[in-house]
């Protein structure tokens, strides 16, 4: 996806949602991996989604590979599943 430089901040990115709901079921939603300078968190809106958002300023051009993860738990059936998506966020150079 391709977002503009120079964003203001706090500002929503990305939503996840599971696609499947389970009686039961917790879903947690995290940033696995490709955040490094903590630019983004995860805000989960309720059980089932989660709204990615980008935390600080950032000037553009960059690229950012974040893999997120949502964890599904459900402790009355007695498993867990892990769903995981590889987002590639393309940041231009300019601020329009």
């Amino acid at each position: 996806m391709s977002i503009t430089s120079e964003r203001s901040v706090p500002s929503d990115i990305f939503q996840i949602q599971a696609t499947s709901v389970y009686p039961g079921a917790l879903n947690n939603f995290r940033i696995r991996s490709g955040d490094e300078h903590a630019e983004f968190y995860i805000r989960q809106i309720n059980n089932i989604s989660a709204m990615l958002v980008l935390a600080r300023p950032v000037t553009g051009p960059r690229e950012f590979v974040l893999d997120l993860e949502m964890v599904s738990l459900n402790p009355l059936l007695s498993y867990q599943t892990s769903s995981s998506l590889r987002l590639f966020i393309y940041m231009g150079p300019y601020a329009f």
